[in-house]
């Protein structure tokens, strides 16, 4: 008998911008946390959250290094 597995649903990525320089009144990321996992990103790059409404979902671009980036077909 064929092991039938439902595919889970697709959600979001849950992104933290943080900034780890305290007593300034603009917040200054210093760090990005993707699904808890901190990634390096490059001194002065740019993370642009994109408008938020109530018809679209919350996009932010954010530029990062990589360690790996792999393209490829996944069999399902």
């Amino acid at each position: 008998m064929a092991d039938i597995r439902k595919p889970e649903p697709r959600r979001g990525a849950d992104i933290e911008i943080i900034d780890r320089h305290h007593g300034d009144q603009v917040l200054i990321p210093s760090a990005v946390r993707i699904n808890g996992v901190e990634v390096p990103i490059p001194s002065g790059s740019t993370i642009k959250i994109h408008d938020i409404t109530d018809d679209d979902a919350v996009t932010v671009t954010v530029t990062m290094f990589a360690r790996r980036i792999t393209i490829h077909h996944e069999d399902t």
